[in-house]
């Protein structure tokens, strides 16, 4: 094959920008569907002001349980441990993560604004004859009934499975990656849900997570990128520090926790159920086996200062010297 200077130079180029492209993609960038996730608070918040009938909170029976972490290696698995020793719920780990289908079944909604979907996609006729005489192509049923649907596929999965395995009624579930966009969108479905958000120090989180050969199919990046693990727990953890009462949630310090400082007892109550075991903080259960590192764990220079200047200010307000150190 014959092949010009010229065209050789553009070749490489386009190999080069496509590289980069990548690179920028997975160990640099926060994927949309993790930086655009405000966009689910700002449609609930049309869907309160246009469909307000959506948000009334009936005498829900449904007690839930979410826990989020800021992140990996953040104690979200130990929360889910402590929770079930209680016996009154079945908590699922990441159910189906790679798959996002709590996410973009909360991405869905975001789509909704002040002009769409059009009020007249929404005809109030009970009479079906008297449709054959208008404009129907985009008939849609009430918002209150894309609500139910979300709750029903929800229960269907993570609840029913609670009850016919485990023998008991709650459920929940944890995760690493979801925002307190996605926290919202659970709240409005479970109003009575109760939530967890658990958050450690990002330098002895990179570091116990560094290493580990794992991509997110999503969001979509290499998590053993300090620049994605960080910019990942500070997205994360500032929504929780800023917002975790609006959606009747806690905050955890994994240190707090593990150190014996926090009342597991205020846990307990927070998520209406009489006792968890302490004897759970003792025990140590190690990664599964496929998890293989290709490193050590250890911090260079060029972590912690990439670490210290993304956690910035937020590292600070959750309790942090912006240092190695852990803890004031």
């Amino acid at each position: 094959m014959n092949i010009t200077n010229t065209k050789y130079w553009e070749i490489l180029r386009e190999i080069k920008r496509a590289s980069f492209a990548g690179i920028y993609e997975r160990k640099i960038a926060i994927p949309n569907g993790l930086k655009n996730a405000y966009k689910i608070t700002e449609a609930l918040n049309i869907i309160k002001q246009r469909w307000p009938e959506s948000y009334l909170t009936k005498d829900d029976p449904d007690r839930p349980v979410f826990i989020f972490s800021a992140g990996w290696r953040s104690g979200s698995a130990l929360m889910q441990r402590l929770v079930i020793s209680s016996g009154e719920l079945a908590v699922w780990g990441e159910p189906l993560g790679e798959a996002a289908i709590i996410p973009k079944l909360a991405h869905a909604l975001s789509f909704i604004n002040l002009k769409w979907p059009s009020d007249s996609y929404f005809n109030n006729n009970r009479q079906l004859n008297s449709m054959t005489n208008q404009w129907i192509a985009n008939l849609t049923p009430p918002i209150s009934y894309l609500k139910a649907s979300h709750r029903a596929l929800i229960q269907a999965w993570l609840k029913t499975p609670a009850k016919e395995q485990y023998g008991v009624a709650r459920w929940g579930f944890k995760e690493v990656r979801c925002t307190i966009d996605h926290a919202r969108y659970l709240k409005w479905l479970f109003p009575n849900a109760r939530f967890i958000f658990v958050y450690r120090s990002l330098f002895d989180a990179y570091k116990s997570w560094k290493g580990n050969k794992w991509y997110s199919a999503w969001p979509g990046y290499y998590s053993y990128s300090p620049i994605v693990f960080a910019r990942h727990w500070r997205l994360l953890l500032e929504g929780f520090l800023n917002s975790y009462k609006e959606v009747d949630g806690i905050i955890v310090k994994f240190e707090d926790l593990v150190s014996g400082k926090m009342n597991l007892d205020q846990i307990a109550d927070h998520i209406g159920v009489k006792k968890l075991d302490a004897l759970i903080l003792e025990q140590k259960i190690g990664s599964p086996r496929h998890i293989k590192k290709i490193r050590p764990n250890r911090l260079t220079r060029l972590d912690r200062f990439i670490l210290s200047s993304i956690g910035g200010t937020i590292l600070t307000k959750a309790g942090y010297c912006k240092t190695l150190k852990s803890s004031k």
